[in-house]
């Protein structure tokens, strides 16, 4: 007999076990299908592993800070094997935080591979490769596509080729490399940079256009280089990478850089060029319901998050960029809300993008450039970290925080770079949410001394009013 349910959730990862509980939580039945782990790859091989390591990556800087104060150090050991487990506790930790979760709210979770039979109902593969295994049915009055994303290959330097490694792999190395060549300047790049240089490795940046970081303006891409020469010193921009060779079995990427070669060796390649849907056409068997999507495999949905068939949502990567985790969850709660019947649809407006260099980088709403196209008359505050009080007691005076407003003194958008960028970047959105001026902002009271406050000295420099900033 076929497993009926209100809600089939299709991937556990962020986007989907936000569906499953949301749905559960407003009175669905809910079955939710995962092929590999629950969490999926933020969890598991993405945002939460690589942020650990960053972690504990700053261990060189806040020393040489130690030392600075008084509290003198000796010789340091790092035991990565010590440091990994440690990563993989905190990922344990979470797992089983989310799977708690689901029990506790009835969502049934299944182990498997989903594809669609037709509109209305699912087979589930179990995977144990077995020929006498039959697929499990579930029928479903409602289902949300939430299969995430893979890392792009690229031609020449596809994964099967040894030391040639996606920005997965890199997270579960046993020991801290030599070297490492990166392929790609975006934020997963720059992340990798940021966490192995200060390990000991010698990291190097391949990026095909003139610039790295260019999902960000040149500003804030120029404060982070000059901060240190870990972002500086070994970036080839304007360059192609071709293919990888081998001396003494260890891998060299070949490169194409002003029409000529290159050669940069290293103990892994590390392919960092993007990522795109894992919602295969054949996988998921789409052939066999109304859904529509691009050849790159993203399914087209609308603001409600609904494909072309009516019993059938998509959320996060399966549904396009930007492949953001919090992106994928906020979806969840939309689709979930959808698929009880309450009329709701995303809004991505103000949506936070943050990136954990060294230091921080954070942005929401409109950058200067932009305001300035749409608006007649656009306003800058401007608050550098180096005249913050918390920013002075913490050692960490790199950056600044910058708000952009109207000239009707409305907040338009905020740009930080510094350290807490991603916390403090909850504030500034949730202001932008709210419609805030620059006075709603000064005018509220903030603790001292505290990092957010750089927000309101921002907002008071915008008005010619700032203490600190001049």
């Amino acid at each position: 007999m076929p497993t009926m349910t209100d809600l089939a959730v299709i991937g556990a990862g962020p986007g989907g076990y936000t569906a499953a509980i949301r749905g559960a939580q407003k009175g669905l039945d809910v079955v939710l299908v995962e092929r590999e782990t629950v969490g999926g790859v933020c969890l598991n091989h993405g945002c939460i592993p690589a942020k650990a390591l960053i972690h504990a990556a700053g261990f060189q800087k806040d020393i040489d800070h130690w030392n600075a104060l008084g509290i003198k150090t000796g010789p340091v050991d790092v035991d990565f094997d010590a440091i990994q487990d440690w990563k993989d506790s905190v990922i344990d930790t979470l797992d089983q935080q989310v799977l708690d979760s689901l029990d506790h709210h009835g969502v049934e979770v299944i182990e498997g591979t989903a594809r669609f039979a037709d509109s209305n109902t699912l087979h589930v593969d179990n995977d144990s490769g077995t020929s006498d295994d039959e697929p499990q049915p579930i029928t479903f009055e409602t289902a949300i596509i939430a299969t995430g994303s893979d890392p792009i290959e690229i031609p020449g330097l596809e994964y099967d080729q040894k030391g040639v490694i996606s920005s997965r792999e890199i997270l579960q190395v046993d020991e801290v490399p030599d070297e490492i060549v990166v392929v790609g300047g975006g934020y997963i790049g720059m992340e990798a940079v940021t966490k192995f240089s200060k390990f000991g490795a010698r990291v190097k940046i391949v990026e095909a256009l003139d610039r790295v970081l260019t999902q960000f303006e040149p500003e804030i891409v120029d404060s982070i280089q000059e901060t240190s020469e870990m972002y500086d010193d070994e970036i080839y921009t304007s360059t192609l990478a071709q293919g990888v060779e081998y001396d003494d079995g260890r891998p060299v990427l070949v490169a194409e850089q002003d029409d000529e070669e290159i050669r940069l060796p290293g103990d892994y390649i590390v392919v960092a060029a993007g990522r795109e849907p894992t919602a295969a056409y054949d996988r998921l068997g789409l052939a066999t319901t109304d859904i529509e999507h691009t050849d790159n495999g993203v399914i087209d949905v609308d603001d409600q998050l609904r494909t072309a068939d009516d019993s059938i949502l998509a959320i996060g990567d399966a549904a396009g960029p930007p492949y953001l985790a919090h992106v994928a969850a906020h979806e969840g709660k939309i689709a979930a809300a959808v698929a009880a019947g309450e009329e709701r649809a995303v809004d991505t407006e103000y949506m936070p993008t943050v990136m954990y260099t060294d230091p921080e980088v954070a942005t929401v709403g409109l950058s200067e450039a932009a305001a300035t196209e749409q608006y007649d008359d656009v306003v800058v505050g401007r608050m550098p970290m180096a005249t913050s009080g918390r920013a002075l007691t913490t050692d960490k005076t790199s950056g600044y925080l910058k708000v952009i407003a109207d000239s009707d003194e409305q907040l338009l958008g905020v740009r930080i770079v510094g350290a807490r960028a991603s916390d403090t970047i909850a504030e500034a959105t949730l202001a932008l949410e709210l419609e805030a001026s620059l006075g709603d902002i000064v005018t509220t009271m903030h603790a001292h001394p505290t990092f957010p406050e750089t927000l309101v000295e921002a907002a008071e420099a915008a008005r010619d009013e700032a203490i600190h900033a001049y």
